[in-house]
């Protein structure tokens, strides 16, 4: 066991509980369940801030935790979020404040982000981003333009981008972040679909099967830190993860794919050259609880361990995500010969979107749980999008292909009613800055000329509407 693996936040639990001590705090329950389902350890898991949790500073167990997590991955600190990604990328939208009033937003950005403008008052100014029109997503972001942004404006505070994107597009983060520091702008990637690309060893022949990846000469770690022993000594890796190619501040949702419990996630300050981590704990208190669920912050602090376990000390062969990646790579595969089933060649090899001229997305999920109890994480009227868990092995993949067969052979003489081609949100002039527009939409003027409130429909919870921004039908 190395300093990686050290729990500081259960080991003060632990020894809390040990005492068998009188509960005169709260919470009410005092680990007492009020039920049968959820089991009794649970409710003594579930704590506020006792004795050795009232701590200031560095010897304070949740900052020792987060700087280990820091360690693991490199960076100046980790936090823990216990309002999941949504928190930390609205303060890092707060955060901003301090270089400037604008702020460049890829226009596919989640919802919490626009948040992040509404509290902070900064003006957005759009990043259009390439869109598929065939697939319905949202692809890579568009170098050339966000350079003409960059020129074409002044005192701007940042910029924000999502890489991977919802269905596992993956832009180029080196290059992206290469423009924004020639001016001075510090980069904030929401990499909260993208936490396991950290951990992922694709080689050259992993780059075949999933070809949008950036292919860099190695993987650099000059403090020898436990998650980068085994990239030491390979130049054929591709690098993937923001946390390695230059990005500020990357935000992360460890639950959707790294294994922690829903609602938990880490924002990284990868260095300080525009932050400090005074910078993002305030930001971040401005709107975190003060009553931080300790059964996610266990549960960040236990993946963490075991990444460092499972991903970091072990050979690639028995490297969690590697055996995984070596069974997505068997399904999508065997996709590919199915007939009149087309793969969307995603960057990132856990997702795995999907589409069918027999029949629609909405119709093919419908089909997929009714008859086969296989739930898919979305589907729209194009296609349908499956995400590789830790839970995946050859038993599940051959369920899904056999039901993607017959799902096929069913309806491919039933004529589908939907178009596959649709056009991408559009970012309408500004009437107002998002901020005044929001509180305007408390006074319910009907008179209006403007969005009062974000339309952003989860998931993937990107903008249709904002603040601010015209009706369709004005000028």
């Amino acid at each position: 066991m190395t300093i990686y693996s050290e729990t500081p936040i259960y080991d003060t639990l632990k020894d809390y509980l040990s005492k068998d001590p009188v509960r005169m705090h709260v919470p009410f329950h005092n680990g007492i369940p009020n039920n049968n389902i959820f089991p009794k350890e649970l409710y003594n898991l579930d704590i506020s801030e006792v004795s050795g949790y009232d701590i200031e500073g560095e010897d304070n167990p949740i900052f020792q935790s987060e700087k280990i997590t820091a360690d693991c991955f490199d960076v100046e600190h980790s936090f823990y979020l216990t309002g999941g990604a949504s928190i930390g990328l609205a303060a890092g939208l707060i955060a901003l404040n301090k270089h400037g009033k604008k702020v460049i937003l890829a226009r596919n950005v989640h919802k919490s982000v626009i948040n992040g403008v509404i509290l902070s008052g900064l003006e957005p100014i759009w990043l259009d981003v390439d869109f598929l029109s065939e697939w319905e997503i949202f692809s890579k972001i568009n170098l050339a333009k966000l350079e003409e942004l960059i020129s074409a404006s002044n005192d701007i505070a940042g910029c924000v981008i999502v890489s991977p994107t919802y269905e596992g597009v993956i832009s180029d983060i080196k290059e992206v972040s290469n423009i924004c520091h020639k001016k001075n702008i510090p980069l904030i990637v929401d990499e909260a679909h993208g936490g396991h690309l950290y951990f992922l060893e694709l080689n050259e022949h992993d780059s075949m099967s999933f070809p949008g990846l950036t292919r860099e000469s190695s993987f650099k770690n000059d403090n020898g830190n436990c998650l980068d022993s085994r990239f030491r000594g390979n130049d054929k890796m591709l690098q993937t993860s923001a946390l390695r190619l230059g990005a500020d501040l990357v935000i992360q949702s460890w639950h959707k794919s790294l294994g922690s419990f829903t609602q938990s996630g880490v924002l990284h300050l990868v260095n300080e050259q525009f932050f400090t981590y005074k910078d993002i704990k305030r930001s971040l208190d401005l709107i975190s609880s003060t009553s931080p669920s300790f059964l996610l912050l266990l549960s960040l602090e236990l993946t963490r361990k075991h990444l460092a376990v499972q991903a970091g000390f072990k050979p690639a062969s028995t490297n969690i995500f590697n055996s995984l990646l070596t069974i997505a790579e068997s399904l999508k595969k065997e996709m590919r010969e199915i007939k009149n089933l087309e793969i969307f060649n995603s960057d990132d090899p856990f997702k795995i979107y999907l589409k069918s001229k027999n029949i629609s997305g909405l119709d093919f999920a419908f089909e997929l749980y009714k008859k086969y109890a296989i739930e898919i994480e979305s589907a729209n009227d194009t296609g349908l999008l499956m995400l590789i868990g830790q839970g995946f092995n050859n038993e599940i993949k051959n369920r899904i292909i056999k039901a993607i067969k017959e799902i096929i052979i069913r309806s491919r003489d039933v004529a589908r009613n939907v178009s596959t081609a649709k056009s991408k949100p559009q970012i309408n002039k500004f009437k107002s800055d998002p901020r005044r527009a929001f509180i305007q939409g408390f006074q319910n003027k009907t008179n209006c000329k403007y969005h009062s409130e974000i339309t952003a429909p989860c998931p993937p919870g990107y903008a249709i509407n904002v603040p601010g921004m015209n009706y369709e039908s004005c000028d």
